[in-house]
């Protein structure tokens, strides 16, 4: 069940009645309305709709280039601006984002111009500023909104040169283990940026891309919200007994002295494959990395890798790893119920861990350990998620992981591509080719810092990774750090 539901409205301006004709055959067809799914929504659901959806173009002096959807989202900008969210495919890669005109068609059939602050932060979607107008009202991204998975849904569209509101219904197949997340709501072109939103009007992501399934691939409302978040571009209240100081007090408690290496550490890093890594990255980098295996009973069903990071937990040390460590026919709930999960430490030694709360994750798992029940806590060093440091686009990296059976540490160098995915919706990636038992392990550059989380291998020999900021967004949203 949805908690905490908000409305798109801000205000109690008086809602407009739409008024329903037959469908168009196309999308810009010249029509007073084109409603589609939208008659499948309530008239006060779909006046909100048409108050906050609008279309977006970007030029090349007089030739318009592409056109997408966007909504009006909530921000902390300036009384005198409004922003707005659609998608990345706005701007060709081909076109710097700085030398196109961007046009915003309102709900009200006028057309202002755009911007984008620093379009070189973006990923998956874009946020363009206008002048604050009259008539558009703001979607919420209240991060507390939870939605059921396999629910009614709609994708919502608006057409640039005729400004017809267009929607299409689906379900929405996104569940908390979801990789793909997507709904069957098939969207046109222009539609891409545009909100999904359930049968309340309640904004669930924004259509991302089409697929070959004809099925429409969407980026979470969650992610969407912690990346403004990350950004300053949305204030939020900080937890009651939870300020900067304290966060600042715990995280320097939780950092781990970096001893040297013991001669059974050693032994292990001269057996593996080290590629270009110092001995000095490899040996903070023994002291992080761990190996995992899930049980059920005596029979071992996944095996992973994890690395120990920071985190706010005073009683407990936490590792990061991959979902792949819990088997995807297992249910959220049962996680807690049957299942054991074993880590094997640095020093060999294996103890007993837990997931709180499996269910808030997507694409990776917190796997904590308490600390009285490590042996010899010299012998974990705990990787930093500082979201401050940098990275220059193509540089060498490294994979690094750790068998589960024996204990023994490898690595295999590439070069991170990361900075070609930026210019598309695609995930991360590098070049470094990893064994299953690696997914979960650290993708680091040659200095040791920890560039993201390597979730799974490819058939075209690279490997995708979750990046370092989205982890940290993650943990920060939920206090862990």
């Amino acid at each position: 069940m949805m908690k905490n539901k908000r409305r798109l409205v801000r205000g109690d301006e008086e809602q407009r009645p739409y008024k329903r004709v037959a469908r168009p055959t196309r999308l810009d067809v010249s029509s007073e309305s084109s409603p589609g799914a939208l008659s499948e929504l309530s008239e006060q659901v779909v006046s909100r709709l048409r108050r906050s959806v609008v279309s977006l173009a970007s030029f090349d002096g007089d030739t318009k280039l592409r056109e997408c959807t966007g909504i009006c989202i909530e921000t902390s900008c300036s009384n005198s601006e409004a922003t707005i969210l659609t998608s990345r495919r706005l701007i060709p890669p081909t076109h710097p984002a700085a030398s196109l005109n961007i046009k915003v068609r309102l709900p009200n059939d006028r057309i202002v111009t755009g911007w984008i602050e620093d379009p070189k932060i973006y990923v998956d979607f874009f946020i363009v500023n206008i002048k604050n107008v009259s008539g558009v009202d703001a979607a919420s991204l209240d991060r507390d909104m939870q939605f059921e998975p396999h629910t009614k849904v709609a994708a919502v569209c608006r057409c640039f040169s005729s400004g017809f509101l267009t929607a299409t219904s689906g379900l929405n197949l996104a569940s908390p283990t979801s990789e793909k997340i997507v709904s069957t709501c098939r969207i046109h072109e222009a539609g891409i940026g545009g909100p999904l939103v359930d049968f309340d009007g309640n904004f669930v992501g924004m259509n991302s891309s089409r697929t070959k399934m004809e099925k429409t691939a969407y980026v979470r409302r969650e992610g969407i919200f912690r990346f403004l978040v990350l950004h300053g571009k949305v204030s939020v209240r900080v937890k009651e007994g939870f300020d900067d100081s304290s966060r600042a007090r715990m995280n320097s408690e939780m950092k781990a002295v970096r001893p040297s290496l013991g001669a059974k550490s050693v032994a292990k890093l001269s057996k593996s494959t080290k590629g270009a890594l110092s001995n000095q990255v490899l040996s903070r980098l023994s002291m992080s990395v761990v190996a995992l295996a899930s049980f059920y009973g005596d029979t071992q069903l996944r095996e992973c890798t994890g690395t120990c990071i920071e985190s706010s937990c005073p009683d407990a040390t936490c590792f990061l790893t991959s979902i792949n460590l819990i088997p995807y026919t297992w249910r959220l709930g049962k996680i807690t119920e049957s299942l054991t999960i074993k880590v094997r430490l640095p020093d060999d030694q294996i103890v007993t861990g837990w997931i709180e709360n499996p269910e808030i994750y997507v694409d990776f798992f917190i796997v904590k350990i308490k600390n009285i029940d490590v042996i010899d806590p010299t012998h974990l060093y705990h990787l930093s998620l500082d979201r401050a440091t940098q990275f220059e686009p193509y540089r060498k990296v490294a994979a690094v992981w750790r068998c589960y059976d024996s204990g023994e540490l490898k690595t295999t160098s590439g070069v991170d591509l990361a900075s070609l995915c930026a210019l598309t919706d695609e995930k991360m990636l590098s070049t470094c080719r990893i064994h299953e038992v690696g997914i979960g392990g650290p993708l680091v550059d040659f200095d040791g810092n920890f560039v993201g989380m390597n979730c799974s291998g490819t058939k075209q020999r690279k490997t995708p990774y979750v990046q370092r900021p989205s982890i940290r967004e993650f943990m920060w949203f939920r206090a862990m750090c």
